[in-house]
């Protein structure tokens, strides 16, 4: 059973209003649009994002991304089409929600390591008995019906020996566990809230060892 805390959930799930919003984007990705539709934005993203972020407080301090994109390096859509949510990454590894047309991102882990927290990864990897240990967190993210990222690189990194027994893990620059669901009617109910904490606390594990045995950024990214 997920362990949801014992007060009355404040997140009810998103409105159909969301979806609506945000196709309503993607056809008029404009900043005008987004000024004149921002209480929008607010009431059927924000604000249930907010509530959701309030139930899973105990996992960490939630963080919410601006909505517009940086375009001054990268051409693209002043805006972002979709609403990000990251918990508890003050440390090494924390929890992602995403809600995009492209459904309900639920992820969890060490997205974007900083040199030194890859090096200590692979180092943790190497390990017989903190490898045990991740093989374990990751069975039970698996269970919980979330998927390993695939390894990035094609070879396994210098210093390790070609047939070392956990290549496939070596050979990842970034540890994830994640779960794309489809838009379904379940996302517009309470239901969602328990989806989403299930497969969190599926991955809490893994988190947890990533926050030991790798710990926060030391160097910059």
């Amino acid at each position: 059973m997920p362990s949801v805390p014992a007060t009355a959930a404040a997140f009810g799930g998103f409105p159909r209003e969301a979806l609506d919003f945000l196709r309503d984007l993607e056809a008029d990705n404009d900043r005008d649009w987004f000024k004149a539709n921002r209480a929008r934005y607010h009431e059927y993203l924000v604000e249930p994002a907010r509530a959701l972020a309030e139930d899973l407080s105990d996992l960490g301090a939630p963080h919410f991304f601006r909505p517009w994109n940086d375009t001054r390096f990268r051409p693209g859509p002043p805006l972002k089409e979709h609403l990000g949510l990251a918990i508890g990454y003050g440390g090494a590894g924390g929890y992602y929600l995403e809600l995009s047309l492209d459904g309900l991102l639920v992820a969890a882990g060490l997205h974007a390591p900083s040199p030194d927290q890859l090096d200590r990864l692979r180092q943790a990897i190497d390990d017989d008995g903190a490898a045990r240990a991740l093989g374990r967190a990751v069975a039970r993210a698996r269970k919980g019906g979330l998927e390993l990222n695939e390894p990035e690189l094609v070879r396994g990194p210098r210093g390790y020996r070609p047939d070392h027994p956990r290549m496939d893990l070596l050979r990842r620059r970034r540890l994830v566990v994640f779960r794309r669901h489809p838009l379904r009617a379940w996302l517009h109910r309470p239901e969602a809230g328990v989806r989403i904490r299930e497969q969190l606390d599926a991955a809490t594990p893994l988190v947890r060892w990533l926050r030991e045995r790798v710990g926060p950024a030391q160097q910059r990214r």
